[in-house]
């Protein structure tokens, strides 16, 4: 059987792919310095199992919070938001992975086919949490 790989997608894709199946949207919040996220990238993601029911039932964007292209989601306007000489964090990634006005890396989020978000955990996930959350949140 043939290895499947894990579909991403972008933001701004999403309005026009829920027109022709709404899904929850799966995000994956990360960063680059992140030993925790590289190791969901190298191991939860790699899941055959995840990838099939993310591929499948969600909308999976994986986004870099300290990206700082300018991310048009839902109409609205997201930017990279400076707080030091060379540290900043991306505004939709504050704005979907803040838990108390605070975010840690990884961030794994859910939205519903309204983009309200029902799921945030920041912490790593294995693949066999990952697929219990999938599970649950795709019913």
């Amino acid at each position: 059987m043939e290895a499947q790989s894990l579909s991403y997608h972008q933001f701004e894709q999403i309005d026009s792919l829920s027109l022709i199946e709404k899904r929850p949207v799966a995000v994956f919040i990360y960063t680059d310095w992140c030993r925790y996220c590289k190791n969901m990238e190298q191991k939860t993601f790699q899941n055959t199992e995840v990838i099939n029911k993310l591929n499948k039932k969600f909308y999976f964007i994986s986004l870099n919070a300290e990206e700082e292209r300018l991310i048009i989601f839902r109409g609205h306007p997201f930017q990279y938001k400076p707080n030091g000489k060379s540290t900043g964090i991306h505004a939709l990634a504050e704005a979907l992975g803040a838990v108390d006005n605070k975010i840690s890396y990884p961030t794994f989020c859910i939205l519903n086919t309204d983009y309200e978000i029902i799921f945030q955990y920041d912490a790593y996930l294995n693949a066999k949490n990952m697929i219990t959350i999938l599970d649950q949140l795709s019913n």
